[in-house]
């Protein structure tokens, strides 16, 4: 026989071997070297079949071919068939022909990270690539999208409110620095005209950035972007708990989603689409998740629900010491301003008044008392809803039929993306509030501006 037939045997041999256990074509992850920690955790999750250094080595027929990374290739795509397989390379001699064989077949590359995170990474994205979501998908590239504008626009409209604010106080002191000067019979000519263009220029530079930050609606645009990626983050996850799987369903409420997105202020500008690795970059327990696969209650209360809590207990200490900041500042100028009143310095109140103005303002932009109080009601209501479902996990669960058990773990997801639906609807309605007092000095400031 010659080596193209004993190749073929050894194929024929060790994809049978592999297929058995599954009764047929499965997914394949095929390493070049030993399989390590990401691996398995993958392995774990998909289901798949692994082809690797030890898989190879027990067989003399196929440690003894002539092209052991073409052999590799075969055995891989006779046991996958029409289902997915990747690479990975944790080999550094066989990385050169497994990359170019790789790229030859389209197959998803992967290299074996040595960082701490390595192995979690490495299995979810070996999760992502095998399993045949396509919808679910969408879904996450959807989200991302809307995330990463809803942050960029953040951004951008939080450094028009500190501008808008800060030359706000910038044009006050220059203003009350002119009446001072004029006022000092002492005061030696110099200067006068750049001063005074400076105090004229103030209030329009603020004027026309007010009026700019309003043409722009990067506030209202972020805010619903934001609303958006939460709602489509809400479905992927209902449709995740579900024993049965509706791609038609979960497609129809995205279109419904983007539909409302693209009849607001939200499609005013560019939404181009996400094209960084999926699923995005996660925190806590989501940063392991693969973004994919089923999960049962236990794994959802810990991706979901922990997760929630972890961000509602800290972005309530944030906004707590950003309070308690700014109401120091408030206070304090308030304060100077009196020991100036005293001083016989009243021409300076008005800035003290100005700093305190701004550092109000600011709290009423983000809303923080509201989102503080929501914050902890949410989470309260997240933590009932955990502590529900220990205590049936302690008592009862074992005395339910499978179909009670969904039933309650349905009832459950219910209940818990129903606060999270009510928690973003009311901060979206305080958002919009504070973004239609935008629009209204933005008006004013068009005026003034003319």
């Amino acid at each position: 026989m010659d080596d193209r037939g004993s190749t073929d045997v050894v194929v024929a041999r060790l994809a049978g071997q592999l297929r058995a256990p599954h009764g047929g074509e499965v997914p394949v992850i095929l390493v070049f070297g030993s399989a390590g920690e990401g691996v398995a955790r993958a392995q774990a999750i998909t289901g798949a079949a692994v082809i690797d250094d030890e898989l190879i080595a027990g067989d003399a027929d196929a440690a003894a071919a002539p092209d052991p990374v073409r052999l590799r290739f075969e055995i891989a795509a006779a046991v996958a068939g029409a289902r997915r397989m990747v690479v990975v390379l944790a080999d550094e001699q066989t990385d050169a022909d497994a990359a170019a064989e790789a790229v030859r077949r389209r197959c998803p590359l992967f290299v074996v990270s040595d960082s701490a995170d390595g192995a979690v990474q490495l299995a979810r994205g070996i999760a992502w690539e095998l399993q045949d979501e396509p919808v679910l998908k969408r879904a996450w590239r959807t989200f991302a999208t809307y995330d990463a504008h809803a942050t960029a626009l953040r951004a951008t409209f939080e450094n028009f409110q500190k501008w808008i604010l800060g030359l706000g106080i910038a044009a006050t002191f220059l203003a009350l620095l002119s009446n001072a000067v004029q006022g000092d019979p002492d005061h030696v000519s110099g200067g006068e005209d750049l001063l005074h263009w400076a105090v004229v220029a103030g209030p329009i530079v603020v004027a026309v950035l007010i009026a700019l930050a309003n043409r722009r609606a990067a506030g209202k645009r972020w805010v619903l972007l934001r609303a958006g990626a939460e709602s489509v983050k809400g479905q992927i996850y209902r449709y995740r708990t579900r024993r049965e799987r509706d791609p038609a369903a979960l497609a129809k409420r995205l279109d419904e989603i983007e539909s409302r997105l693209m009849q607001s202020e939200a499609s005013g500008g560019p939404l181009t689409p996400y094209s960084g690795a999926l699923p995005p970059v996660m925190y806590g327990a989501e940063a392991e998740d693969d973004g994919l696969s089923q999960l049962d209650g236990d794994q959802y209360l810990q991706i979901r629900v922990a997760d929630q809590l972890r961000y509602y207990h800290g972005k309530v200490k944030e906004l707590d010491r950003l309070r308690n900041r700014l109401q120091v500042v408030g206070v304090a100028a308030g304060g100077a301003g009196a020991i100036l009143a005293a001083a016989g310095a009243e021409i300076w109140i008005g800035l003290t008044t100005a700093v305190s103005g701004a550092a109000l303002s600011y709290l009423g932009y983000l809303q923080v008392d509201n989102a503080i109080v929501t914050y902890n009601q949410s989470a309260a209501q997240l933590e009932a809803l955990q502590r529900g479902w220990d205590a049936l996990k302690q008592q009862g669960w074992d005395a339910l039929t499978p179909e009670q058990r969904a039933e309650r773990f349905e009832q459950c997801v219910t209940m818990t993306e129903g606060v999270l639906t009510a928690e973003l609807g009311g901060w979206v309605q305080q958002m919009n509030s504070a973004m239609e007092e935008q629009a209204d000095q933005g008006k004013k400031g068009d005026a003034e501006a003319v």
